[in-house]
């Protein structure tokens, strides 16, 4: 359960930041600057909204693994959505609208998960172990985000691969969180020791 949560919140996250950092310089060029942090703005707005709405929508006893899966799911969308920005304004706009309404979630959603799955006293040490290990490993997003960015310009696609990496991450991150619904915590048994 430990292993499943940390990596799924660190996949997400590595995928989310890595899209963060550049997100703005990529939209520069197809929208003008001041028209780029308006849809950053939105990508922030957007936010707030997806995480005001699974506070509000999500019932008590929810699987909260599945509510995670989705809302990387929904970013998975967005991401896919905005492969189509170079030929549709509407792509940009629809996809950091989509792409958004995880960014909070991918950050609350992991100690929700902890507090159901593992023992109180666990839980305390399981959500500051879960979030190190995400903040370590999103620290090399912006890098390797920026050098897989060069290659794909490169290559002379500079959307596709670069939402194609993220997309991927993200699908690896649902992975993680998916494979974590078979512990014996999620089975109703004793509740796992990190």
């Amino acid at each position: 359960a430990f292993l499943t949560l940390a990596a799924g919140m660190a996949l997400g996250l590595f995928a989310q930041i890595g899209l963060i950092a550049h997100l703005l310089s990529l939209l520069a060029p197809l929208l003008g600057a001041q028209t780029a942090g308006l849809a950053m703005g939105l990508a922030t707005a957007a936010a707030i909204a997806g995480r005001t709405l699974v506070g509000w929508l999500m019932p008590a006893g929810t699987d909260r693994r599945m509510v995670a899966c989705l809302a990387y799911a929904i970013q998975i969308a967005g991401s896919l959505v905005l492969m189509l920005a170079a030929e549709h304004a509407w792509a940009i706009w629809l996809g950091v609208l989509l792409f958004g309404s995880g960014i909070g979630n991918a950050t609350s959603l992991p100690p929700l998960i902890a507090q159901t799955e593992f023992a109180r006293e666990d839980a305390q040490r399981v959500v500051p172990l879960i979030v190190a290990l995400s903040q370590g490993a999103y620290a090399f997003a912006p890098a390797c985000f920026g050098m897989l960015r060069a290659w794909s310009e490169q290559a002379g696609q500079p959307l596709f691969w670069f939402l194609a990496a993220a997309a991927s991450l993200q699908a690896a991150a649902i992975a993680s969180l998916a494979l974590g619904r078979a512990t014996p915590a999620r089975r109703g048994e004793q509740p796992a020791r990190p």
